[in-house]
């Protein structure tokens, strides 16, 4: 399974990073620490992307990955 790490650091943004919003709170989506892990290693659910906010992480990944 592929993981964009999140992060409450959110003063600087780069180019493949989004911001995004998990339960009220703001966070930092990072697309250029994405990283596979096994579902194991996922212990809880954070909450849920709105549509806008997976957008936002879908470009951040698009430039990683240079797919722009």
């Amino acid at each position: 399974m592929q993981v964009v790490p999140l992060t409450s650091k959110t003063q600087r943004l780069y180019p493949s990073e989004g911001y995004v919003e998990i339960e009220g709170r703001r966070r930092k989506a990072m697309a250029d620490q994405i990283a596979t892990v096994t579902k194991e290693r996922l212990s809880k659910e954070m909450g849920r992307l709105s549509a806008s906010d997976m957008s936002l992480v879908e470009q951040a990944l698009r430039v990683q990955l240079a797919i722009v």
